[in-house]
């Protein structure tokens, strides 16, 4: 059960408010060896910085990365140039160092990719050129507009992986991505 600093610190989505609350909860005494961890991951996360000098989000990247190669499954030599790039970005954020070290690791990285599956969810809702044709001009239906999110979180968490031989690699995210998305929208599933 989290306590309400560390329930906060999954719903936002600030790089610099995520570290506060994070500072906050270590600075409580709670949860000592599971905020250590969050720190490990937090660092590795948000270790870059954006062209106007931000913080970059390394599991934004590497969502992105995902994007980008959701369909070299179905070209030659698609495969192999996009586990490369993928696991380039997982270790980027070292991902599988991180998930290597213990069950609790495992864990709280799996909180991670839940995050990161929520903001992504929560980006495309607010993108106005995401839920919208011909350049943002002419809105598209709220059903269209979930079954595009549907489409795109099952072709880049759940196909991909699959196609690609990074089942493996990737079922921490494959999993967060089945379990936001039912939250999101209760009842129903994404396919499999």
């Amino acid at each position: 059960m989290d306590t309400p600093i560390i329930a906060q610190y999954y719903r936002e989505t600030e790089p610099e408010k995520r570290k506060e609350l994070l500072e906050q909860a270590i600075a409580s005494g709670e949860d000592q060896e599971a905020n250590k961890i969050r720190k490990e991951i937090w660092e590795a996360r948000y270790k870059g910085t954006t062209n106007e000098g931000g913080i970059a989000d390394g599991y934004l990247k590497f969502w992105m990365a995902l994007e980008f190669n959701r369909n070299a499954g179905h070209k030659v030599f698609g495969s192999g140039r996009a586990q490369k790039e993928i696991r380039k970005e997982l270790d980027d954020v070292k991902f599988r160092e991180i998930r290597a070290k213990s069950a609790l690791h495992e864990e709280l990285l799996h909180r991670e990719c839940q995050h990161l599956v929520r903001f992504y969810m929560d980006l495309c809702e607010k993108d106005k050129n995401y839920n919208s044709v011909l350049c943002g001009l002419i809105t598209i239906k709220k059903d269209s507009a979930k079954a595009k999110l549907q489409r795109d979180i099952y072709e880049t968490a759940i196909l991909l992986p699959q196609e690609i031989g990074l089942e493996e690699d990737l079922d921490l995210l494959t999993k967060a991505a089945r379990e936001m998305y039912e939250l999101q929208f209760p009842g129903e599933r994404l396919p499999e």
